[in-house]
């Protein structure tokens, strides 16, 4: 894997943080971390973390999914929403 440029990781965080914007949990947040930005041939991989941190990461699985899948087929963007370790 790779760093990617500034400006690509830009516009790939705000690509994902308008989608997972669609699929949110009701009791906590999920959130983008900017500086976990890594790319493999044509994937992305970004980190995500709940916001409060204490909530499992098998709860919001399934949100992830979804937004990885929207983003796409609508944007032709494949991006896998990696859930950051606790602590």
């Amino acid at each position: 894997m790779t760093s990617v440029p500034q400006s690509q990781q830009e516009k790939v965080v705000e690509l994902v943080r308008r989608y997972l914007d669609r699929h949110q949990p009701k009791d906590y947040r999920l959130e983008v971390v900017p500086d976990g930005v890594q790319q493999e041939d044509d994937w992305y991989y970004v980190v995500i973390r709940p916001e409060p941190e204490n909530a499992g990461s098998y709860e919001y699985y399934g949100y992830l999914t979804e937004a990885e899948q929207e983003l796409q087929e609508k944007e032709n963007v494949k991006v896998l929403l990696v859930p950051a370790l606790p602590g």
